[in-house]
């Protein structure tokens, strides 16, 4: 456990274990919101987060409670403190949100205190639709529907949209009464963890679907307005259209017969309820309704449905996972799930033919080739099967996320999906073989056509391309985490309870931690390198190159100094002692680089000095071997090693009897006589131009 710190008058020091009852240890957002850590409000809870109660100071008496988002995952609604939508909007919307101090663990009555991001929430005036006090709905009429659910929810998704924040948590769980226990209903949080985290299967899109909860990415508002879609049939009957069937069953089901049919095709629909149940649940986000058609279904008009795409029918069906399939994207799917069996499956004759003769296609087995070849020649020589079976699969389904063996990433969830797996090595290492295969820019290269953020995605993967495959400190997967989102937390293991997110507070967290670390521990590992790699505005591969190959420990430490100089360049904070002690103590080795007892001794003065200053700056500047002080050291060792060669060169002369031999004499005589007559001259000349001068 680390330490974390305060901004105010008081400093307060984690990793010590303090009772967090103490008064002045409130825990405070924004100068006015006080978080209760032994108040939990479960009713509140959202999946994967707990809420907590609020006090707030401006006004006592108003319901509030807080929720804490996880400490190792990006918290989305920090990107978004500048887009508010209306405050009359159905849906419950942060009052305030930031990072505060939080208790981590306790033994009994104390804790080792860190923090965490914290969100305020206005609690709802009514309860909660599914799950909490009052009974649930049961199959709501067409007007009750559009009274309670259509037109408040079409609000939600449409203020929203405006500020391009999809809410991708649309489902009976996160559903709210405005008031009371019936009536008009509003939408629950959205923010405590990644986009479609808690998403049943029935609720999302094929695509999302298939992806992990962690991987599916913030998705668009035709999500949303699909999301509604399911809701309205599931408030409509009644019931869960899927009720006993599995996720991957929903999957293939939708994938086969459509999402329409597959969940709604049984049902007997009015004419209007299939229209709208149509529109909503098309499969082709091209095609689905958006809330155009909502409105104008809203007023009585009607639209001609647009045929859903269903994928080309085989004609016989292959044999997989105990399960007959009868085409391409449904056998994708089955195979992403079961990755050794579809290892197999791809040698076999069977699905060779099966592919070839089975969708009178006959560029088939032309296109196999190339996927075989194009995985054969991205990546290392060992995941070539691997490789080719995920390109398989993209192409047989490009509405699949990208599948590579136990991961299932939407491109747009890579970021959160890395951040929760980087402590599963075996699943990181497939992460990694996935970006190094490149099957980022394959998925996207079987697409017809890339939405903005997808676009994004693209333009980042080319900068994660260049680090994915160095060695060195600052780069790798490391380095590919904090590019990919720079909303993801530092996970270095002497930060990692800090929540660190802005390089303004990377220096801070360090100088906090480090009473709670080992003594003489180097301030820098991995993730932190790649961190201010991914965060400052300037280029640092010379200096995370200097760390990587420096061939002595000593100069190692100083290029560390150095990439810490920049970091405090770019963000000036000299209040850092704990971390300045740290780069002394780092340094001492460094002294043995100045030759000079006197320099060395002056050079350890002045090391001390800028420490207790917090000057990083002036500390690399006094062990650069360019600056002033190493610079004058090095002149003044090449010149004794000059004067220590001239004397053994004339120690030598003295001993083959350089004073004795006549010949030797002879010329030293004639040059002393040369150098006399030409200093006399030199005399001479310059008497004479002084005289002339006067």
């Amino acid at each position: 456990m680390g330490a974390a710190w305060l901004k105010g008058s008081a400093e307060r020091i984690f990793g010590a274990k303090r009772d967090w009852r103490m008064a002045d240890d409130q825990i405070l957002l924004d100068e006015r919101y006080e978080i209760a850590p032994d108040r939990r409000m479960p009713k509140f809870d959202s999946p994967g987060v707990e809420a907590f109660a609020v006090h707030d100071r401006n006004e006592p008496g108003r319901p509030m409670f807080a929720l804490m988002a996880p400490g190792h995952l990006p918290c989305r609604y920090l990107g978004l403190t500048t887009k508010k939508p209306p405050s009359d909007t159905p849906v419950m919307w942060p009052r305030a949100a930031g990072v505060v101090d939080w208790p981590m663990a306790a033994t009994g009555g104390a804790v080792v205190w860190g923090r965490r991001p914290a969100l305020i929430f206005d609690a709802p005036k009514g309860e909660r639709v599914f799950g909490g006090e009052v009974a649930p709905p049961h199959a709501m009429t067409e007007p009750q529907l559009a009274r309670q659910v259509i037109t408040p929810l079409v609000g939600v998704v449409r203020e929203l949209t405006q500020i391009g924040v999809p809410h991708r948590a649309i489902r009976p769980g996160n559903l709210f009464y405005q008031s009371g226990g019936q009536g008009p209903m509003m939408l629950g949080e959205c923010f405590g963890m990644p986009a479609g985290f808690a998403q049943p299967a029935l609720y999302e899109t094929i695509e999302n679907a298939i992806a992990d909860p962690y991987g599916r990415g913030a998705g668009l508002s035709a999500d949303d307005l699909y999301a509604l879609g399911v809701l309205i049939l599931q408030l409509h009957i009644g019931r869960d259209p899927t009720e006993g069937m599995s996720d991957e069953e929903i999957i293939s089901a939708k994938i086969t017969a459509g999402s329409f049919a597959a969940l709604a095709g049984r049902e007997k629909l009015s004419t209007s309820m299939a229209e709208i149940l149509r529109g909503l649940l098309n499969d082709k986000a091209a095609d689905r309704w958006t809330l155009r058609h909502l409105d104008a279904w809203t007023t009585g008009q009607h639209f001609t449905p647009t045929m859903p795409y269903l994928p080309q029918r085989a004609s016989r069906p292959i044999r997989f996972g105990e399960t007959d399939h009868m085409n391409k994207p449904a056998l994708a799917h089955a195979m992403a799930r079961r990755w050794p069996e579809a290892m197999k499956l791809v040698d076999s004759s069977d699905f060779d033919n099966w592919m070839k003769r089975s969708f009178n296609d006959d560029k088939v087995g032309d296109v196999m080739n190339r996927l075989m070849g194009a995985a054969a020649n991205a990546g290392p020589t060992a995941a070539i099967k691997d490789r080719y079976l995920s390109r398989l699969i993209i192409w047989m389904n490009t509405q699949s996320p990208i599948c590579y063996r136990d991961i299932r990433v939407n491109i747009t969830g890579m970021s959160s999906m890395l951040a929760q797996i980087l402590d599963n090595q075996p699943l990181l290492n497939q992460f990694v073989e996935m970006l190094r295969g490149r099957l980022v820019q394959v998925w996207m290269n079987e697409q017809t056509a890339l939405n903005s953020d997808q676009l994004q995605i693209r333009r980042i993967m080319e900068e994660v391309e260049k680090h994915i495959e160095k060695p060195g400190i600052g780069q790798g997967v490391e380095r590919a985490l904090y590019e990919l989102d720079p909303l993801v937390p530092c996970r270095s293991p002497m930060i990692a309870d800090f929540y660190v997110t802005k390089m303004a507070d990377l220096l801070p967290a360090i100088d906090a931690a480090l009473p709670g670390l080992g003594e003489g521990t180097i301030p820098i590992d991995r993730h932190i390198a790649a961190f201010i790699g991914a965060h400052l505005r300037r280029s640092i591969d010379r200096e995370l190159g200097a760390i990587a190959q420096a061939q002595e420990e000593a100069d190692r430490r100083v290029a560390i100094l150095r990439l810490f100089a920049m970091v405090q360049q770019s963000y000036p904070n000299h209040k850092l002692p704990r971390l300045a002690d740290a780069v002394v103590a780092m340094l001492a080795p460094a002294l043995s680089s100045f030759h000079h007892a006197s320099a060395r001794a002056d050079a350890e003065r002045r090391m001390h000095k800028l420490g207790k200053e917090c000057d990083f700056a002036a500390l690399a500047l006094l062990f650069d071997p360019n600056g002033p002080h190493r610079r004058a050291d090095s002149l003044g060792f090449t010149a004794a090693k000059r004067a220590f060669v001239s004397l053994k060169q004339e120690e030598r002369w003295l001993e083959q009897g350089g004073l004795t031999n006549p010949a030797r004499t002879r010329l030293i005589g004639q040059r002393a006589a040369a150098i006399t007559s030409a200093f006399v001259a030199s005399a001479a000349i310059a008497a004479y131009s002084v005289y002339a001068l006067l």
